[in-house]
């Protein structure tokens, strides 16, 4: 693995393997609503490659063909991607669903609702865990994701606590496939490599929480070719490395349904 763009994580990977240490890797998919031929696309990288899928979606949007395609998956799990994805920030915030100025209650039967959606329609692979739309969800909520009947959480950027809520566990991804800021591109190889080498180097020192799954965010949706080609080579040199291993959202959240 150590030719470009691979030499900065091969050398990181390296390292861990010095100190006899294996890094967990995992993969986010969010927007998911319906089957399409984007879906079928990243099912198909994963099932080549044989790497677990964490597939958020939303619920208000979920359709039984998503249902159907993903029945008998065992490799592909669903998180609950906020309730309707809507935009309820005000006066020049980020974009949120559950935006600070929103009733705490109202959020919370929002979830309870998404949640009962997934499980309806998903059975067993929908597994209590809320990705929120936007990586954004204040501490309040939070805080109330278990009445919620939710257990895990992941966002964007390496955790602060492996807990922030009591009987929620949190893990996020650290590298996302688009360039949202810069026209909605995708990401060059180089950069996501880079990007996985920085969090495991963080673990490694202390800077970032060491029991952090290191993960990868792709939305099937909005990649363009290069996205998809980023994310079959990461695939395709990753998923064999003894380096490394790939737990299901399952293993990483302690999560059932």
């Amino acid at each position: 693995m150590s030719e470009t763009p691979w030499r900065v994580l091969d050398a990181e990977l390296e390292r861990w393997a010095a100190l006899g240490l294996t890094p967990q890797f995992w993969l986010r998919d969010d927007d998911a609503v319906d089957a399409t031929d984007s879906l079928d696309r990243l099912l198909s990288l994963c099932a080549k490659y044989r790497i677990p899928l964490a597939l958020a979606v939303i619920p208000a949007g979920a359709t039984v063909q998503l249902a159907q395609r993903l029945q008998g998956l065992e490799d592909v799990s669903v998180l609950q991607h906020g309730f309707a994805h809507a935009n309820h920030a005000v006066g020049g915030e980020k974009k949120s669903e559950f935006a600070e100025n929103r009733p705490l209650d109202v959020m919370t039967g929002e979830l309870v609702q998404g949640r009962a959606t997934l499980s309806g329609l998903f059975g067993d692979a929908a597994l209590p865990v809320l990705a929120p739309p936007w990586n954004r969800v204040g501490a309040g909520l939070v805080a109330r994701l278990a009445d919620a009947g939710l257990s895990g959480l992941t966002r964007y950027k390496a955790r602060a606590v492996h807990q922030p809520a009591p009987g929620v566990v949190e893990n996020n991804t650290h590298v996302d496939l688009i360039r949202w800021r810069d026209g909605r591109t995708g990401a060059a190889l180089a950069d996501m490599t880079t990007g996985l080498a920085a969090h495991l180097a963080a673990k490694r020192t202390g800077a970032a929480d060491a029991q952090e799954a290191t993960g990868i965010l792709a939305h099937h949706l909005a990649m363009d070719r290069t996205a998809w080609a980023t994310l079959k080579a990461l695939l395709a040199k990753l998923a064999t490395d003894p380096r490394i291993s790939w737990p299901s959202p399952v293993a990483i959240f302690g999560a059932k349904a």
